[in-house]
């Protein structure tokens, strides 16, 4: 009975320990370490899944595939080509499956995700390319050219120096400062940018857009929100279709229109440029130099006649005006300010108007 049990137990250890080293043999496919350089880049491509990024000080690519179903073990590819280091996973049935990766600052990095997190904890100095299909994205500083794209979650950047183009599919969008020409678009959500050394574009469906000093041209618009930026060096278009907007120290021109909101700008207009700041129901408020070279020319919907004293309250300046014209339905101010030259309309249908000198 004793002998019957023992030819029993051997195979069953035999089978067990068979089991277990096959077990660390797919387990070992799963991480892999390489040697790089300067010029190298890493790309991944996965059906689903987090991606998790650290910048660390040696030259190598490191690679850790976590929770890989049995079922997906053959459909994960690690490797590393000429100046490049792949990684490939097509598996389905791993529902928890994330990347765990170190790499040097120097790489360059293309990573996407059918549906899963990406993020980049530390400086990068190479070229940044991100696209998931649903998932959020954080990334540190960036050295060069940022690309990022989700179809829904929030994006966090730090600081990039290179042209940026930024879009997600609805969520919120921070990034610190750019130093060149950003692009950035949301569906729906909040979007806040610190300065922008370059032309800026930036929208968002539905949300709320603020923005530092823009060196250059922007455009900046909204479905449904509040825009404020603290400076330009050119012209500034902005749109708002439920909002208000508020425009600092704008070296140029100025094209602003919202639909339900005030407008408060600053403006030191650009030679022979023309502005036009359009609310259908809120107050402008427009502060220039005093020795600004322009013509003004303020208009206040009414839908009635006024007198002479209601329509100082519409229409306040501290300039005097040049002429005063009382329309059937609207009160129409023009102000010629050191001999005239760059155009400036106000427009408001049912607000007030305030010129003040800077």
């Amino acid at each position: 009975m004793k002998n019957l049990t023992l030819k029993n137990i051997i195979p069953a250890i035999l089978l067990f320990l068979i089991t277990g080293f096959l077990s660390l043999s797919a387990a070992s496919e799963k991480e892999k370490t390489f040697n790089v350089s300067k010029g190298d880049k890493l790309e991944v491509s996965a059906t689903h899944g987090n991606v998790n990024i650290t910048i660390w000080s040696k030259d190598q690519a490191y690679i850790n595939a976590i929770n890989i179903d049995e079922d997906d073990i053959n459909d994960i590819k690690i490797e590393q080509l000429t100046n490049k280091v792949v990684v490939d996973f097509k598996g389905r049935d791993s529902d928890n499956f994330t990347l765990e990766i170190s790499i040097p600052a120097y790489m360059s990095t293309d990573v996407s995700s059918g549906a899963g997190n990406i993020s980049i904890n530390g400086n990068i100095n190479g070229i940044v390319e991100i696209n998931t299909g649903g998932g959020n994205v954080i990334t540190n500083d960036v050295g060069d050219k940022l690309n990022i794209s989700t179809g829904g979650g929030n994006i966090t950047v730090g600081n990039v120096t290179g042209e940026t183009e930024i879009a997600t599919g609805g969520g919120n969008i921070i990034i610190k400062d750019v130093k060149s020409k950003t692009e950035v678009s949301t569906a729906g959500g909040n979007i806040s940018i610190g300065n922008i050394g370059g032309n800026g574009e930036v929208s968002t469906a539905g949300g709320n857009i603020s923005v530092g000093k823009v060196t250059g041209s922007a455009e900046l618009s909204t479905a449904g929100g509040n825009v404020n930026l603290d400076g330009a060096t050119g012209k500034v278009e902005t749109n708002t279709a439920g909002g208000n907007i508020t425009l600092k120290n704008i070296s140029g021109s100025i094209d602003a229109n919202t639909a339900g909101g005030n407008i408060y700008a600053e403006l030191s207009p650009s030679e022979k440029s023309k502005s036009e700041l359009n609310t259908a129901s809120g107050e402008i408020n427009l502060v220039i130099p005093a020795n600004a070279k322009v013509n003004i020319v303020a208009s206040v919907y009414t839908g009635k006649n006024l007198n002479e004293s209601v329509a100082d309250k519409l229409i306040k300046s501290d300039f005097e005006a040049a002429n005063v014209d009382f329309h059937k339905d609207s009160l129409v101010k023009k102000f010629i300010l050191n001999g005239g030259g760059s155009i400036i309309e106000l427009n408001t249908a049912s607000g007030k108007i305030k010129i003040n000198k800077k």
